[in-house]
Parts: C-alpha cells; structure tokens; sequence
C-alpha cells in the first residue's frame, strides 16, 4: 500500500521503506470476483526462471469483474503519466502510482512498474506484479482491502488498476503535517479495520493468504476512516497456517518480525508474521511515532519502558491509566478515550512482544478491538507481563519460544 497529507508521508519516507508502494485508490461500483478452482501461486511462477507457467490473462480472465487494459487507454487515463498536477500519487523503487479517470468517468490509482536495467531485478518485479494480480483478483471484495479493477501485461509495460482512495496512507495522515489529528475513536476503527482484513485473508479467504508487507504506509484510508489493506506485492497463499511457510523477499526494516533474525527461520513467514507487523502499526496508533525513531532506534524497542509501567497491573478492568502519558500520542492525551487506548495496547503487546506461536490470531484481536472479549482473559493472561522482561523482540531466540512453566 491529512488535510493535504502528502501520499505515503512522501516526506517522512525512509529510503528503507520504499520497497513497496501504497496504492491509493476507491471506487464506488461492485465487484464479483469469484474463484472456484484455486492455483497455488508457487504453482503460477518459476523458481528457476522467475516467469510465470501460465499466463496472467488466462489467470485474471477466470475472475468476472478484471479487466484487461491496452497501455494506450491506461497512459491516456493517466494524462500520459504526467507528474504535473499532482497527477503521480507514489514513487518508489518498483514503481510509480497515477491518478486515472477511465473512459465512463471512474477515477482509479494506476499503478506502472518500473523496467529494471539489472536482469534479476527484472525478473523480480515481473513476479511480485504477477503475484499482485492474480491473488488480488481472486479475493472476494472485503470492505477493508483494495479492490484490483484490472491489468495491462503489454511487452514490458505492466500496469496494474485499482480502486481509488481518496484520504491517502495511515502513515500520512499520522506522521504528516496535519492540522486535524485523529481521535482515539478513529484510531481504534481504523485498527479494527486492519485486524478484520487480515482476518480475512488469514482465515477466511481461499486460498488463505500472507500480505508479508503489513505497514502504516501500505494501509489506505477511505471515507470515515474506513482503512483498506494494499500492495500485495510480495504477499503468497498457503493452505495451512500450521504446516505452511514462506520464503522470499522481506518486507519493510522496522515492521519485519524477529523470526527473520533467527537463522532456523530466517526468510519463512507464516500468518504469525502480519501478525507482529500489524503490532506494530498499532504501537503507530497509539504512540504517533514512526515505527523506526532517531539513530534507527526501533518504536518496539523503545515502547518498552513505558508499556511495563502501563501493563503491570492486576486490575482487569482498566489500565494503570495514570502513567499511560509516557506511552500515547501526547497530541491525544486530552481526549479521554481510555476503552479505545486499553484495547489497543493490550493488543499491540500481545501481536509484538508474545513468542512467535503465542500471537494471537486476527480473528481474536478483532474480538478484543469490538469489546467482545475481555484482553487479561483472552490475548495477554497475567503471567504474558513477563516477555516485556526478554529484552528488545530482536534480541533474545529464546522470546520466539513459550516460556517452560
């Protein structure tokens, strides 16, 4: 994947986070994308030779509602990907996004990948385009994750439609300069909404799929703050979150899960891994920090003091509110959102600081997010206080493991 918000936080943007590009985009016409017989994306591209085994237009012509686009009508729609007027949306290694109007008036965010000199990297981008659109045609329309519309696969120009939202990234409206600030109520539907398209794509969707790139800047946020996942770049399917890893490219340095430090681990990903990249975004929620601080000091490493002062509490009802201040967005510590802010660090601790097979599942921070599950019974018990006392999420193996009773 703020009044004025520049798209992506274009100038807070980190040259370690511009390996992927969110996609701004809405639309307001339905989509039916339906998938009886699901193909395995390990099945679609070539390990040895980097190139798809069946062609991305007899893949996107199966799902009703892809279109399939010449590059003359998408340049055209996009004023022949002119930089003037703000029409360029994002720029990023991969690619640049453009704001199109198609023929019968629908805006959309184009998005046109990059020809690259060097012949891996080519073949890398050619993949993460393919994997791009054929998982996101194949995904049921869901309200919280961006909708594909369609694709040009013209020689070497690849292109990608997608539905256009207007109030850009979470990462610009958090961290650009704002003159209205997101209450804690926003925050917390945008939070719910993020943990319910994961949900999906974890549990829910067939095949289930790894977003692998989970992050503020890759979060889309529609009317009333209602967020949308995008940039599917690098994520894969899998059958089973219990025997299914994946391997391949990182994600973004300050969102990756500690498990890629790890050298039995290093590269695998399973749904556990959106899952801590998803705390992350939390801590950006509740703190209004970067997720990478000065001197490249990570916000999971730094929001350690202050959740041990918050979390170290036998009260079940509330937090130790008085010393949340050193914790929360200090530009929101007037607005009393105290259900909105305990829920949330509940399960920014829980995704970000529990061993890796202790994360909880989407669904189950869904339950905790709308108030249907109380947190100190369901994702972070009593005794979960002592991972905060591992040191740094990177630092120890011995977090990734359930402590021995």
């Amino acid at each position: 994947m703020a009044p004025g918000c520049c798209f992506c936080g274009r100038g807070n943007r980190r040259k370690s986070e511009e390996s992927s590009i969110p996609i701004e985009a809405t639309v307001n016409k339905e989509q039916e994308i339906k998938e009886k017989t699901a193909i395995p994306i390990e099945a679609n591209i070539s390990t040895e030779k980097g190139e798809s085994t069946i062609p991305i237009e007899a893949a996107a012509n199966r799902k009703k509602g892809v279109r399939t686009f010449s590059h003359e009508e998408l340049a055209k729609a996009a004023r022949y990907f002119s930089i003037s007027d703000n029409n360029r949306l994002g720029d990023g290694l991969t690619g640049e996004v453009f704001k199109g109007e198609l023929p019968n008036g629908e805006v959309v965010a184009i998005k046109r990948f990059k020809h690259q000199a060097n012949p891996e990297h080519e073949k890398l981008a050619r993949n993460q385009y393919e994997m791009e659109a054929e998982i996101l045609s194949r995904i049921e329309p869901h309200q919280n994750i961006v909708k594909v519309i369609g694709y040009c696969d013209d020689a070497s120009n690849r292109l990608l439609v997608y539905e256009f939202v207007p109030n850009n990234s979470l990462k610009s409206c958090l961290h650009g300069k704002e003159e209205h600030t997101i209450k804690w109520s926003d925050r917390l539907k945008i939070a719910l909404g993020i943990a319910k398209g994961l949900a999906y794509l974890h549990e829910i969707c067939k095949p289930r799929i790894i977003h692998r790139d989970i992050k503020s800047a890759n979060i889309l946020l529609g009317d009333e703050f209602i967020p949308k996942i995008g940039d599917f770049g690098l994520a894969k399917e899998f059958m089973s979150s219990h025997t299914h890893v994946s391997t391949g490219p990182r994600g973004t340095i300050s969102y990756e899960p500690p498990e890629y430090y790890i050298a039995d681990l290093r590269g695998k990903l399973t749904e556990k891994s959106d899952v801590f990249s998803f705390g992350v975004v939390l801590l950006e929620l509740i703190t209004g920090k970067f997720a990478i601080l000065g001197d490249n000091e990570r916000l999971v490493n730094w929001a350690l003091s202050p959740l041990k002062q918050v979390l170290e509490t036998d009260n079940k009802e509330d937090l130790d509110m008085e010393k949340y201040n050193n914790l929360v967005d200090f530009k929101l510590q007037k607005d009393n959102g105290k259900k909105e802010i305990s829920r949330m660090i509940y399960c920014a601790a829980a995704c970000v600081y529990k061993p890796m097979k202790l994360r909880p599942k989407m669904s189950q921070i869904v339950e905790v997010l709308e108030g249907n599950k109380e947190p100190m019974d369901y994702i972070w018990l009593r005794n979960d206080t002592q991972y905060l006392y591992q040191g740094s999420p990177y630092a120890l193996p011995e977090a990734l493991r359930p402590a021995v009773p």
